[in-house]
């Protein structure tokens, strides 16, 4: 049998990266690790109790570990530690058992999102890797979705916050054909928001790039309120500087620093996200017939009265760190997928 490489590692002590952007193949039987035939690879090399740990399930966790770990288990002592460790889980995995921690829900939990992602790893098996689709194809995608790949204009703005629109109105009189040096001054003398020592006058009171109001895709930013953005638009060209306006920051004056115009991103600026996405939705087409073709034959059934009935009322207790139940199950729509520089490993997934 397979001791789970990922507990012979927790066992070790070892660090074990955590990879949300990989589903990788499930293993392939026929192969063994480590240069083994199948016969060496069946070869028992301890017992414990009535299971058996054979040269391939050993092979097979020097296989799984991290190269640089890997380099430290290269003496007999040193795999002999790392057999130790193997029969150590099994004794602690049987005691488990024994205590009845295997019917414990939220291990129960764990291992059906650890087969879920054994499972969607399998579902890439005969699909190629992002870097082997056909650029044709990749292109076709391109076209169809060009409007999705459109970058918005941006706009760049510095700003002056004061407290009161008495202020705010004296420096908006202020900024009047006033140079970008001096517009630094002014925000020296009046911001509640000083700029630092080493901020460059013409952009003193940064807010950064920003997007139309109408971008419902903006990430959110304390200093970015819809107010700032639609007042920013408003502005005719670089250089402007708006009038006073509230926000729950204060009250603004805000300066047009630069300037992005709306431009469609190119095959080749967006080809790598492409491929991780056609790639993507393949998987995810996959699963989608294999839920339709098991949902014939296994019924589901869901109370729609009990859900609306609770659906806006039930209280959450916080999310405790650790537990299965506090991690969302992934989507088929959102699964991760191998990156475009990388082909799916074989030794299956990995948390």
């Amino acid at each position: 049998m397979r001791l789970a490489p990922l507990l012979v590692l927790a066992a070790l002590g070892l660090g074990v990266a955590c990879n949300e952007k990989a589903v990788q193949k499930a293993p392939d039987a026929a192969a063994a690790p480590g240069g083994l035939t199948p016969e060496q690879a069946q070869k028992p090399l301890a017992k414990v109790g009535d299971k058996v740990i054979t040269l391939g399930d050993f092979a097979q966790a020097l296989a799984d570990m991290p190269e640089y770990e890997r380099l430290r288990y290269q003496g007999i002592e040193r795999r002999k530690e790392l057999l130790r460790a193997m029969i150590d889980m099994h004794l602690l995995a049987d005691e488990a058992k024994k205590q009845g921690l295997d019917k414990d829900p939220l291990v129960s939990e764990e291992v059906r999102q650890i087969l879920v992602a054994w499972m969607r790893g399998k579902l890439l098996e005969g699909l190629p890797t992002p870097a082997q689709l056909p650029e044709a194809e990749l292109r076709t995608f391109y076209d169809a979705h060009v409007g999705e790949y459109r970058e918005p204009e941006r706009r760049r703005v510095a700003q002056i916050v004061v407290k009161d629109e008495a202020t705010a109105k004296k420096v908006f009189d202020e900024t009047k054909g006033i140079t970008p040096t001096q517009w630094g001054a002014l925000v020296k003398k009046y911001s509640d928001d000083k700029p630092g020592p080493t901020e460059a006058p013409e952009t003193a009171g940064d807010v950064g790039f920003l997007t139309a109001p109408s971008d419902t895709h903006a990430q959110p930013s304390p200093k970015a309120t819809a107010e700032v953005r639609t007042a920013a638009f408003a502005l005719p060209s670089v250089g402007a500087i708006s009038p006073p306006f509230k926000d729950v920051n204060g009250w603004h004056v805000i300066r047009l620093v630069a300037k992005n115009e709306a431009r469609d991103q190119s095959f080749a600026d967006v080809e790598r996200s492409i491929r991780v996405r056609v790639l993507q939705e393949k998987r995810a087409a996959l699963e989608k017939a294999l839920l339709e073709e098991m949902k014939k034959t296994v019924k589901v059934e869901i109370d729609e009265a009990t859900l609306a009935a609770i659906a806006n009322e039930l209280a959450l207790p916080p999310a405790v760190s650790g537990s299965a139940t506090a991690v969302p199950l992934p989507t088929a729509s959102a699964a991760p997928v191998p990156s475009a520089s990388a082909a799916p490993s074989a030794s299956g997934p990995k948390k």
